[in-house]
């Protein structure tokens, strides 16, 4: 991995000519879960007990988490808690939090004022490219890989992921793609290929999008970019919400709230769906069985029930990018309004109908949304709201 911090960096290697443009990092592990998976560029990372060594008359620091090395790391920009780390536990002190802040502050300013993304690119590998791009579109094509489509200014490019590598990427986002391989019309992806998202507030993310609004102005691409790329004008609520005590607020605030705190309150948030989980809207109805039916009380005339997850971004806070998960799960009446009545005939064919256009990012979706404490940690149901296509 390529690492920078407020020493070395390719701004101050350029303007002191000694200092190297970025420290390079190696990490060695038995266990590919002890491997750090970074999906956003700029995150932060700590490295503790790390060597120094040489490789191709370069220094690079390496980390051998078999050996005795540790790491941690952390978001870009939100909490001191980490994304991951190694071993069960670790220390961070007052002294690291500090670090963390003052790397936080000197990352957003340089990835604002500078495109990082030339700074590593492939370089000469002629059989290998990097981009920026836009993503369109993420659609299931095989058992373990998804479909994506790209825009990265210039062309439309279709790449297969493998699902469980990748669930980080959405439509919409800004993505780094490095390392992919293209013969003819076609483009592969290594098993060493990395995808990171990009903020849209970064240098990269600003190229890209001057490109996009210039690829706009072009007949045939503006055509195409429109069926993915929502404009305001387009943009259309599919839901309304039943009563009016919820309280409107951000999915960040609310994934924020102290879950000791929550009682049987009920809030009000704006989305737009990126994706459905199960995929396949068949597998979104459970059959009931009679240890639930009396659990809940619920007479043999009802054969089914919903349960599932709408996977959204905040379309009331545009700057942030996190997905968050929503769940409808109706075995005891709440949220029952949400969808067609599981037990009738044609709902499967109705729901396929749904799942393609709640996930267009044109339709928006209100949302009444109630809370379930579960283990110290808050879940969030759909309830009082029922679609409108």
């Amino acid at each position: 991995m390529k690492l920078i911090d407020d020493t070395v960096n390719p701004k101050e290697a350029k303007a002191k000519g000694k200092v190297p443009p970025f420290i390079s990092l190696t990490c060695f592990s038995r266990n590919k879960a002890e491997i750090p998976r970074v999906v956003k560029m700029g995150s932060i990372m700590r490295v503790h007990r790390g060597d120094t060594k040489k490789f191709n008359k370069s220094y690079q620091l390496n980390c051998d988490v078999g050996i005795k090395a540790a790491w941690l790391l952390f978001d870009p920009s939100d909490s001191v808690r980490p994304m991951s780390h190694t071993g069960r536990t670790y220390t961070f002190v007052e002294e690291d939090k500090k670090k963390l802040r003052e790397l936080r502050k000197f990352s957003e300013k340089f990835f604002k004022d500078n495109d990082a993304t030339e700074f590593a690119s492939i370089g000469s590998n002629v059989d290998e490219i990097d981009l920026v791009a836009t993503v369109l579109s993420r659609k299931s094509c095989k058992k373990n890989y998804d479909r994506l489509l790209v825009f990265d200014g210039e062309e439309f490019i279709k790449l297969a992921i493998d699902k469980d590598r990748y669930t980080h990427i959405s439509p919409l986002d800004i993505v780094r793609i490095r390392g992919i391989m293209q013969k003819k019309n076609e483009f592969l992806v290594n098993d060493y290929t990395n995808i990171m998202k990009i903020d849209k507030d970064q240098a990269a993310a600003k190229e890209l999008k001057r490109k996009v609004e210039k690829a706009k102005k072009d007949k045939k691409l503006s055509e195409q970019l429109d069926l993915y790329i929502p404009t305001v004008d387009k943009v259309k609520t599919v839901s309304v919400t039943i009563g009016s005590k919820a309280k409107a607020i951000t999915l960040k605030e609310l994934f924020e709230l102290d879950p000791s705190k929550l009682k049987s309150q009920k809030f009000k948030v704006t989305v737009n769906v990126v994706e459905v989980g199960p995929r396949n809207p068949s597998d979104w109805i459970v059959t009931l069985d009679s240890k639930a039916r009396k659990q809940y009380s619920i007479s043999d005339s009802v054969k089914h029930y919903y349960r599932l997850q709408l996977f959204a971004k905040d379309f009331a806070n545009s700057d942030d990018h996190s997905v968050y998960p929503l769940y409808l799960c109706n075995i005891d009446g709440r949220g029952k309004e949400f969808l067609p009545d599981a037990d009738d005939e044609g709902t499967p064919k109705e729901l396929k109908r749904i799942y393609k256009t709640i996930t267009k990012p044109w339709f928006v979706l209100d949302l009444v949304l109630e809370p379930v404490v579960s283990e110290g940690k808050s879940v969030f149901f759909i309830v009082d709201t029922r679609l409108t296509l």
